[in-house]
C-alpha cells in the first residue's frame, strides 16, 4: 500500500496519520507549499473556473500566455509552450520534429518519457551510452540523409549526474542535429539563478530545445513546456498531436506557476539553502560511510543494491521519522537499487541532521554499515 498524504508537502508531512521529514519528494525550493503561490492558484480559480476545457489551438487565457513569456525568458529562449506535462512535451518533441527516415540519439539513462517519445516516433532511435560522447559521435558520424535530433536529460534523475552540454553542442554543430535537454530535475535548482543546466555550464542561448516541468521546483502544479527556438517551437504547436489533442493546464495550475518563476526569478534565497542543504546531507551521508551517487546536486542516491534491503532500508528509515522512497526495478537495473534522498530548501539545518541521524541509525539496524 502507498502511503497516503495528510497535507500539504513540505519539510514535514503528514504520512499515514503521522508527522515525518518528507526527504523523498521533488518540492525543491518548498514551493509546493508556498503561501503566495496558492493563493495567487485560488484567485485564478476564482476568475476562470476550474478548468478551461479547451484545448490549447482553440483559446487560452492571459495567465498561459504570460507563463510562456516567462518560461522563454527564464531559459533565454524566443519561445516556449505549456503542455499537461513534461512527459507530454518529450512525447511531441520526438513525434513531431523528426520521423520516418530520421534518427533520434538518446542516452541509455534518459527519463521513461524520453524513451517512450522514442518508442512512438517513427524515427530511428540510437541509444548511446550515459554521458558517453565517444559513443554518440560513433553514431553521429554514420552517413545518415534524414534528420538528427539528439536529446538528454539535463540531470539524470536517478543519479544526478549532469549532462556534458558544451560538449553535445559541438558535436551537434558538427554534424547538423538539433539538440534537445530535459530540464526537469535542472531548471530552478542549478546554475545561476537556478536557470537550469545550461546555465551552470555557461552555454544558455546554444541549446535549440529545452523540455522542462511545473510539477518540481516550481511548486508541485500540474504542467509540462517546452522552450527554444520559434521555428521549432511553431512546429511543435502546428503539429504536435500530444499538444493539440489534450485540453490545457487549468488556469490554477498556470497563475500558480507563474508566482513560482517569479519567485525564482527574483530572488536566490531559496537556491541558496537547497544549496547548503544538500552539501550537508550529502557530507553527512559520506561520513556515515554509505556509498552516494551524484556530486552536488539535491538527488541524493544512496546505492543499497539487494532490492529487499533497499525496501526494508525505507520502512526502517519511516520508523525513525523520516520518508525516503525505496527505488528498485524496473525503474533502475537489478543490483542497482536505492534510496533516492532529495533535500528541499524547506528543510531547516536541525531538519537534515536529524535525516542523517535517522539514515544512520536504519542503515545500522539493516546491517548496512557498521
Amino acid at each position: 500500500m502507498k502511503p497516503i498524504i495528510g497535507g500539504r508537502v513540505g519539510a514535514r508531512t503528514e504520512l499515514d496519520g503521522r508527522s515525518v521529514i518528507m526527504l523523498t519528494a521533488n518540492n525543491y525550493l518548498g514551493l509546493a507549499g508556498d503561501s503566495e503561490v496558492i493563493e495567487r492558484s485560488c484567485a485564478a480559480a476564482h476568475q476562470y473556473g476550474n478548468g478551461s476545457t479547451l484545448n490549447p489551438p482553440l483559446a487560452t487565457t492571459p495567465l498561459h500566455e504570460e507563463l510562456c513569456d516567462r518560461l522563454a525568458l527564464f531559459h533565454g529562449t524566443d519561445a516556449a509552450l505549456l503542455f499537461n506535462s513534461c512527459t507530454s512535451a518529450n512525447v511531441a518533441v520526438a513525434c513531431t520534429l523528426v520521423g520516418k527516415g530520421d534518427r533520434i540519439f538518446s542516452d541509455r539513462l534518459n527519463h521513461a518519457s524520453i524513451i517512450d517519445g522514442c518508442r512512438l516516433s517513427a524515427a530511428e532511435t540510437c541509444i548511446y551510452n550515459n554521458r558517453d560522447l565517444d559513443h554518440l559521435e560513433m553514431f553521429l558520424s554514420e552517413p545518415h540523409s534524414g534528420a538528427k535530433l539528439v536529446i538528454s536529460d539535463g540531470v539524470f534523475s536517478m543519479e544526478g549526474d549532469e549532462a556534458d552540454l558544451p560538449n553535445m553542442i559541438a558535436l551537434c554543430k558538427r554534424y547538423g542535429a538539433i539538440l534537445v535537454v530535459d530540464e526537469s530535475h535542472a531548471a530552478g535548482v542549478i546554475g545561476p539563478g537556478g536557470r537550469g543546466t545550461a546555465a551552470a555550464q555557461g552555454c544558455v542561448g546554444k541549446i535549440d530545445l529545452y523540455t522542462g516541468t511545473l510539477s518540481k521546483a516550481f511548486g508541485g502544479f500540474a504542467g509540462g513546456y517546452a522552450a527554444g527556438r520559434t521555428d521549432l517551437v511553431r512546429k511543435i504547436h502546428d503539429d504536435g498531436r500530444f499538444y493539440m489533442f489534450t485540453t490545457a493546464i487549468t488556469p490554477a495550475s498556470a497563475a500558480g506557476a507563474l508566482a513560482a518563476i517569479e519567485i525564482v526569478m527574483g530572488d536566490n534565497t531559496r537556491l541558496a539553502t537547497l544549496s547548503e542543504n544538500t552539501a550537508r546531507l550529502r557530507a553527512g551521508l559520506k561520513a556515515l560511510g554509505l556509498r552516494i551517487l551524484g556530486r552536488d546536486h539535491p538527488i541524493t542516491p544512496i546505492l543499497v543494491g539487494d532490492e529487499e534491503k533497499a525496501r526494508e532500508f525505507s520502512r526502517e528509515l519511516l520508523r525513525e521519522g523520516v520518508y525516503i522512497g525505496a527505488i528498485c526495478f524496473p525503474i533502475v537495473p537489478h543490483g542497482e537499487a536505492r534510496l533516492r534522498a532529495q533535500p528541499s530548501a524547506a528543510h531547516s539545518v536541525a531538519d537534515i541532521d536529524e535525516v542523517v541521524a535517522a539514515i544512520g541509525a536504519a542503515a545500522r539496524r539493516i546491517g548496512l554499515i557498521n
